[in-house]
């Protein structure tokens, strides 16, 4: 009996230790993306307006041009030549310990619903300004930033998008999927920014993650393992 008990515990140990870690999922094609495309909207001068920026109360300050704004993949974070060292490294470092499991979302700050298992990072980006007017835009308590992203989603996805900010992921203000593809967020500053949805909801996602609940083949694994132990023990016995 006791032998038995001690290859039960071997058995459930080796499972444990076999187990993931339970790191946030990408889709396997996150290290070979290119970055979202930003919507540009020519004004009335013919300069390229790729979104907005308000104060606190929500008043509208400037535009933002296209030359002003910066976004770069985790795909080209090493490469790049347009965005300060620190603003790769940080991307980097982020990615990495998200991927290895170090560090975790917390999606539970968009809504209690949402089950990190079912989710899925599709795009992972860093967001830099460029330009030296309006310093206000770069972390200003109360003033936002509003971009509008091709993302190529379909009308009824939910896209959760979060950006790292004073040492923390927070929601973004305001996510508004326009039913043609495009997603406009609403962030309190730039920076590292993950776009998110459900797995099985949207086409790019389902078709390259896993949505496998690693739950799900822990507790399959240790169910083996108990069978598997019964048997022997049923053996001895009556051999």
């Amino acid at each position: 009996m006791k032998r038995t008990i001690s290859l039960l515990t071997a058995i459930v140990m080796c499972i444990c230790l076999a187990a993931p870690v339970c790191a946030d999922t990408f889709v396997p094609s996150i290290t070979d993306k290119n970055a979202p495309d930003l919507v540009v909207t020519p004004d009335n001068n013919g300069n390229k307006v790729v979104g907005e920026v308000e104060d606190e109360n929500g008043e509208f300050i400037d535009h933002v041009y296209e030359e002003c704004i910066v976004i770069t993949p985790v795909s080209q974070a090493e490469e790049s030549d347009k965005i300060p060292e620190a603003a790769k490294e940080q991307l980097l470092s982020l990615y990495e310990q998200l991927s290895e499991g170090t560090m975790t979302l917390p999606y539970d700050k968009i809504s209690e619903d949402l089950d990190p298992d079912h989710m899925v990072i599709r795009d992972m980006v860093d967001i830099s300004w460029l330009c030296d007017d309006h310093p206000e835009i770069v972390g200003a308590p109360g003033v936002t930033l509003t971009l509008t992203f091709d993302l190529g989603v379909s009308a009824n996805t939910d896209v959760y998008v979060m950006h790292y900010h004073n040492g923390e992921w927070i929601p973004a203000v305001s996510v508004a999927n326009n039913g043609n593809g495009t997603v406009s967020v609403t962030l309190e500053d730039v920076g590292p920014v993950v776009f998110s949805v459900r797995t099985g909801t949207d086409s790019k996602p389902s078709e390259t993650g896993d949505a496998a609940d690693l739950t799900l083949w822990v507790t399959l694994l240790t169910v083996s393992a108990v069978a598997l132990a019964a048997v022997v023990l049923f053996r001895r016995k009556f051999v």
